[in-house]
């Protein structure tokens, strides 16, 4: 994270994700070139310079945080009764996203 700050799916640039006809890409590029995306990557990165800073906490921690700022922005929308529903949806963009991002991290990373 310490050099890619990038969230955009494959080689789209910032542009065309801005302006892409998608709402959840151009959400996703809005939000990786605004502050909040810059500070949280300022936050990981003094993290991880941090003495005896501990990778796996630090995922750990991270997909906890991720997580709750998710579900506490859909109790804002949905009475509790949903709750199954919105963990079903959540659970299918985990599963669709979270490996195939990560390879390409790894990938682009390691080039």
């Amino acid at each position: 994270m310490t050099e890619n700050k990038r969230l955009l799916p494959g080689s789209m640039s910032d542009e065309d994700a801005l302006t892409c006809g998608d709402p959840i890409t151009a959400f996703i590029a809005r939000l990786s070139v605004s502050t909040v995306h810059e500070e949280l990557t300022e936050f990981v990165n003094a993290e991880i310079r941090r003495p005896g800073a501990d990778h796996n906490h630090m995922l750990i921690g991270m997909a906890a945080y991720m997580i709750q700022m998710h579900s506490s922005f859909a109790a804002s929308f949905f009475e509790a009764d949903m709750a199954d529903s919105v963990v079903a949806q959540f659970q299918a963009v985990f599963d669709r996203t979270y490996r195939e991002h990560f390879v390409d991290s790894a990938k682009e990373l390691a080039a």
